[in-house]
């Protein structure tokens, strides 16, 4: 894969491996289940920045989702749907079943 002079100057930034950027990369990384050490190639490098990107992406989609459902949640919001719901999905649980 060829990278672009700003693709390689953001790999750069995580070329220290003692500095700042490698440590909060190895944080985030070990978040959502990666190992990095200082010694991981640019290959093992650009797949978890591709996760870290795609995790992002997925969050903030959800974001998004939860600020326009919070908008419209009054006007469809039943109170007794609601409970029925819950009461289904506490009885699913007590039973051993999935919650979803």
């Amino acid at each position: 894969m060829t990278l672009t002079e700003r693709e390689e100057r953001t790999l750069a930034t995580l070329s220290d491996r003692k500095g700042a950027e490698w440590t909060l990369f190895e944080s985030i990384a070990a978040h959502l289940g990666y190992a990095v050490t200082p010694e991981a190639s640019e290959a093992t490098v650009i797949r978890v920045l591709m996760a870290i990107g795609a995790q992002v992406l997925i969050d903030e989609a959800l974001e998004q989702g939860y600020a326009e459902l919070a908008k419209i949640w009054p006007e469809i919001s039943d109170e007794e749907e609601s409970r029925e719901f819950s009461r289904r999905r506490a009885a699913r649980l007590a039973k051993g079943g999935d919650a979803e």
